[in-house]
Order: structure tokens, then sequence, then C-alpha cells
């Protein structure tokens, strides 16, 4: 049974006019940032003559940031948990890491955030870990209040 109104060809007919608008638009933006970088390469400056050598210091690195997480296990006892970017660590990776970032760079610091119920003596292993790598530049952050 056929249907007036409904040819074959139209059935299988697609329509490509979004497609087409669509590929000259990526054709428009790479032509338009390749032009852009193209013009930063092409710039030829005269850069002057210094006599002697300026010394410049290195940025400072970025400082080493030891997380002291608190949690409760399975069994509901209290555990800790060390992390560097996001990272759990153990203590003896913690102090190899740290080794391997004061090689790097030897005025390295490092950040302690401990959690409020992590207890002293997890933040002193922390700082035990910086003493065996070398580091002395340690420092901890807290929660300033604005209550007095």
């Amino acid at each position: 049974m056929k249907f007036q109104g409904i040819d074959d060809e139209d059935e299988l007919r697609i329509n490509m006019d979004p497609m087409i608008d669509c590929v000259f638009q990526l054709i428009l933006f790479f032509l338009v940032t390749t032009a852009f970088i193209r013009l930063e390469q092409d710039l030829s400056i005269n850069l002057p003559v210094q006599s002697r050598e300026l010394k410049v210091k290195p940025p400072p690195a970025r400082p080493v940031v030891v997380n002291v997480r608190y949690a409760i296990d399975e069994k509901g006892r209290p555990s800790f948990y060390y992390h560097i970017e996001n990272e759990r660590i153990s203590l003896p990776a913690l102090t190899i890491n740290l080794s391997r970032a004061k090689v790097r760079n030897k005025d390295q610091a490092v950040i302690i955030r401990g959690d409020r119920n992590v207890k002293w003596e997890h933040v002193a292993a922390v700082m035990s870990c910086c003493g065996q790598a070398g580091i002395t530049k340690v420092s901890a952050t807290v929660e300033v209040s604005d209550k007095r």
C-alpha cells in the first residue's frame, strides 16, 4: 500500500546542510588561529646587547603539600593516611619523594596540612620524613577563625 505525498526519493534523502555548515565553521576557525600563530613567529626582534651577564634568580619551586587525613575504617577504628597530590602514600615512600624533591631543588619547601582530628604524632612523623630528606623549610597550615 502506497500513501499519497510520500515518494521513495524523499525517504532516502539525507540533509547535508547542517554538516557542511559545521565543516565550514571549523575550517574558518583553524584558518584564523593559524594566522595568529604565524604572525607571532614571523616577528623579528632586535634585542639590545648587554655588556655583562645578568644573574637571574630561578622562580621558587612549588612547595610539596602533604595532607594528613583522618578516616574511620570498616571496623570503626580511626586511621590516618598521608597524601601527596591526592595520592595515598606511606611514610617510607614519603621520605623517598621528599628526597627526590630536595635533589631537584635545594630550597624545597613542604607544607603540612593535618586534619583537625589527627594526633600530633602523625604530623611529627611527616616532619621527621622532611628531616631525613634534608628539607628544613617546613610549615603547617591552620584555619584562621574570625571569632576572638
